[in-house]
């Protein structure tokens, strides 16, 4: 009888577990327009795709073994980054491919996702995260939700990359993570800035090694960017206190000179101002006339506007701030005492 027993106990447990190790997607769609369903990894491998028309919206892919972590979910032209482990997850409603936002679908079996979702960022260039994150996440939580974060900061990113032991890193939002962090160690504070020579609004060329002695702020802008005009006014409010020890310096990353000259006269800045022509551009495109800024990758920031303190010794002293506030408090730091 024991025999027996044991044999009917091993079969249901390795029915159980087989019904439990991949990952399945099911459902039934209405849709007017032929669409395409699938599931891929982060780096774009294909787990499974289907295809369905109004005719034919029920669906079922799977099963397949997945590593928990973010996969790439495409239903049509809408693509969703989710958190997805082995179990089974069900979508059903209606899907119209010319206008989702007009689309209505339900989905089942994303109890993770959602808890992932609760400290993602709520909007683009949000970093306001919830420490809470840490003690309620696991690791390979905590490395999707680094990925859906996506900071270009290095203290940000390096500060997941620390609560994840060196064995739970096999993930590819881990391995995005631990490449992130390793490119961006060149923008960390206590660093040489990195030297420039631009043209004042005279023509002259200026280059950063000449304010060694003296405090430097580099104040990256452009005249299209109200934010940017915006803080710069908060800077006139207080600038003068610093001085003589703390030299503003503004770098246009406008692309056109008569729209930057322009700006210049508009704001009327008290300080230093310098050009890069090649503007806020990530990448290279004669046609238009954009070119790379080779300033912007160097100091390695991807949003204006974007300051950096440097010390008299020309190494950086903080970097990040966007905001008056933060850094006036950051000049009356570093200036203590002087």
């Amino acid at each position: 009888m024991r025999k027996i027993l044991f044999s009917l106990t091993a079969v249901l447990l390795a029915f159980y577990a087989h019904a439990q190790t991949g990952f399945v997607l099911k459902g039934n769609i209405k849709t007017i327009t032929p669409i395409t369903i699938s599931v891929k990894s982060l780096s774009g491998q294909i787990f499974f795709k289907t295809n369905i028309d109004k005719n034919k919206g029920v669906f079922e892919l799977g099963p397949v073994s997945v590593i928990p972590d973010l996969y790439v979910i495409s239903i049509g032209k809408t693509q969703q980054n989710t958190f997805l482990t082995n179990n089974t997850v069900t979508v059903n409603g209606y899907y119209d491919d010319i206008n989702s936002q007009n689309s209505s679908l339900e989905f089942e079996g994303l109890d993770e996702h959602f808890k992932l979702m609760e400290f993602a960022p709520k909007r683009a260039w949000d970093f306001n995260l919830d420490q809470k994150a840490f003690t309620a996440l696991n690791s390979t939580e905590l490395t999707a939700l680094a990925y859906l974060f996506h900071s270009d900061k290095y203290d940000f990113n390096n500060n997941f990359l620390q609560k994840i032991a060196e064995n739970e890193r096999q993930t590819e939002s881990a391995k995005w993570l631990i490449k992130t962090v390793d490119s961006l160690k060149q923008y960390i504070t206590g660093i040489k800035a990195p030297d420039f020579e631009l043209p004042d609004e005279n023509n002259k060329t200026v280059a950063l090694e000449n304010f060694r002695g003296k405090i430097v702020v580099l104040d990256f802008w452009a005249s299209w960017c109200g934010p940017c005009r915006r803080e710069m006014e908060h800077f006139k409010t207080f600038y003068k206190e610093f001085e003589p020890n703390v030299q503003f310096i503004s770098i246009s990353m406008d692309n056109d000179q008569a729209k930057y000259q322009q700006g210049l006269r508009e704001m009327n800045i008290p300080w230093i101002k310098l050009w890069d022509k090649t503007g806020f551009s990530a990448d290279s495109d004669e046609k238009s006339g954009f070119f790379k800024s080779n300033l912007r990758t160097k100091y390695g920031f991807k949003q204006i506007p974007f300051c950096v303190i440097i010390g008299k010794d020309g190494t950086i002293l903080k970097r990040d701030v966007i905001n008056g506030e933060d850094l006036k408090k950051a000049l009356a730091e570093i200036t203590k005492g002087s």
